[in-house]
């Protein structure tokens, strides 16, 4: 009985589900302000030190924070509670896999920060002539990247509004799994970013929001899967508690 009590109340614990409210939205809502504004400001500006892959701060955050996320795996498979249950082991060796995998691809594995010369034959089957796999097939880039986006429309918006009405979906045995209220505002910046540009991209209107949004979008991609970590093992450590109290 002690097992089931602790997986009812991981998600009923308040405190494990909740982050500091300037880490998920004021941080998130900040971020957008500053590439809002730098993009309009000095487009060049941008292009040198923001998007640039060998310097630019957003392309670096995109390699910086999946690696966060990584440690955060590790900690989360360190976890007793973590090992006791071969479902969450797979769940977080899965996702760790696929953020090292990003932040491996988006740094084309360190070729952007060492500089190393690709090889002829790696040359003729990438489209940008660079160590890595997303530029060699749509099944390492845009399919697994809408994979990615399906979940957090799903998983990110749909069921965290629908469980502010449903709290029961919150319960039982794949609670722990689903993505807190917390990833909604970052879900949110991410799809409208790209839903802007590509509704712009049918001619709707001309307004430009963010410069390259599908790069913005990546970014608040990365705080989702950092956020969802985070609270993910609040969630065991909330479990923790319980069982010993």
């Amino acid at each position: 009985m002690a097992p089931r009590k602790a997986a009812a109340s991981t998600t009923g614990n308040a405190s494990a589900e909740t982050l500091p409210q300037v880490l998920y939205l004021w941080m998130p809502l900040a971020v957008a302000a500053v590439l809002i504004f730098l993009a309009h400001y000095d487009l060049a500006f941008y292009r040198e030190y923001m998007g640039s892959e060998e310097i630019g701060l957003l392309e670096f955050s995109h390699v910086l924070v999946p690696l966060i996320s990584v440690f955060y795996c590790l900690r989360i498979l360190r976890m007793s509670e973590a090992r006791a249950d071969r479902l969450i082991v797979v769940w977080i060796v899965l996702g760790m896999l696929g953020c090292i995998y990003i932040a491996g691809e988006e740094a084309s594995w360190g070729q952007h920060y060492v500089g190393w010369s690709t090889p002829e034959f790696w040359k003729a089957v990438n489209d940008q002539g660079e160590t890595n796999l997303h530029n060699i097939s749509s099944w390492f880039d845009q399919k697994p990247r809408t994979l990615l986006e399906f979940g957090v429309i799903i998983g990110g918006i749909i069921i965290p509004l629908v469980a502010l009405r449903r709290p029961q979906i919150r319960e039982g045995r794949f609670a722990i799994f689903l993505p807190p209220l917390v990833c909604l505002p970052v879900a949110i910046i991410a799809e409208f970013a790209r839903g802007w540009e590509r509704l712009q991209g049918h001619g709707l209107w001309d307004i430009m929001i963010f410069y390259r949004a599908s790069e913005v979008q990546e970014l608040y991609f990365a705080f989702f899967i950092l956020f969802y970590l985070i609270v993910f093992r609040q969630r065991l450590l909330a479990r923790r508690w319980a069982v010993r109290y």
